[in-house]
């Protein structure tokens, strides 16, 4: 090939991948972007998928908007995601009380993700506790519906990075009296869903925490007693109920298995035992589901 023919092809070459700006003379890359195809997937009822896709963000955090169908008022969410060299990796959770057949995710103008909704076949329960935990009072009422307020005020400012480095574990290895999804019949006439996971302790066993965290909430709430909630990024928290004791404080990051008090049995219990809950984007989903998911998110470290 002949020197002339040589320079030929350079220039080309170059012309392709830059431009030249006009105004000042200097010349720009340009960047090529991805050709973002849908992933679609299916995703039970009280369930979490840990799902990666690709999209055109370098690093960073971003928001997916979400959109069901098959509802007459389709719930629109926001969903914060991680982004690293063009891959997003995100906790999906689907609630349990959903009612849409789909779900679609965009980002900016591209669609990621077309989730199919699946039903799951919780089983039920019948519990005896005392009355005045199922036919509430005023006073008490009232006390619920403050709480309520105060709980959906620490769910709704979560920090906007992720804490966790490592796989979620379960708080204990104990025997588990009763599992999330539950329908549950109080004394024969409330009816309502177990949405966490109680494990079998006497009062006075530690509680270590299931991930790296910053602590959000110590408190005594009416139905889960003596509780620690912990923020662990992006709309992901664990709760940890019915603790005879804590040790931490609000504000305090906590490292996976730091022990944050004692199992007990305040609240409305019928015995001592720990509930352990997961609240992910607004939905109450099952702890065990992370577990697994979360093993997918660190492949390398199982």
């Amino acid at each position: 090939m002949s020197k002339y023919l040589v320079f030929i092809f350079i220039i080309n070459f170059v012309s392709c991948a830059t431009s030249k700006d006009s105004s000042n003379g200097t010349v720009n890359l340009k960047i090529e972007k991805k050709i973002i195809k849908p992933i679609n997937l299916e995703v039970f009822k009280g369930k979490v998928k840990f799902i990666v896709f690709d999209v055109n963000e370098n690093k960073g955090v971003f928001d997916l908007q979400c959109v069901e169908e098959g509802t007459q008022k389709p719930l629109k969410q926001t969903l914060p995601f991680e982004v690293r060299d063009g891959k997003g990796f995100i906790y999906y959770a689907e609630s349990y009380f959903s009612l849409a057949k789909r779900h679609n995710c965009f980002f900016k103008e591209d669609l990621i993700l077309r989730i199919s909704v699946q039903d799951y076949p919780y089983a039920s329960e019948k519990l005896n506790v005392p009355k005045g935990k199922v036919t509430l009072s005023k006073k008490d009422l009232n006390r619920v519906i403050r709480e309520r307020k105060v709980t959906k005020n620490i769910y709704a400012n979560s920090a906007k990075e992720s804490f966790v480095r490592v796989p979620f574990i379960k708080p204990l290895d104990s025997f588990i009296t009763s599992h999330y999804g539950k329908r549950r019949i109080f004394n024969n006439k409330k009816k309502s869903q177990h949405l966490g996971n109680d494990f079998r302790a006497k009062v006075g066993v530690p509680i270590p925490v299931s991930n790296r965290g910053r602590v959000a909430y110590v408190g005594d709430l009416f139905y889960t007693g003596n509780v620690v909630i912990i923020d662990h990024g992006l709309n992901l928290f664990s709760l940890y109920a019915h603790l005879s004791k804590t040790s931490v404080k609000v504000g305090e990051m906590v490292d996976q298995g730091d022990i944050l008090g004692l199992s007990g049995m305040t609240g409305r219990v019928s015995g001592p035992h720990l509930h352990w809950g997961i609240k992910l984007n607004g939905h109450n989903v099952d702890g065990f589901s992370l577990v697994e998911e979360s093993k997918n998110h660190f492949p390398n470290l199982n």
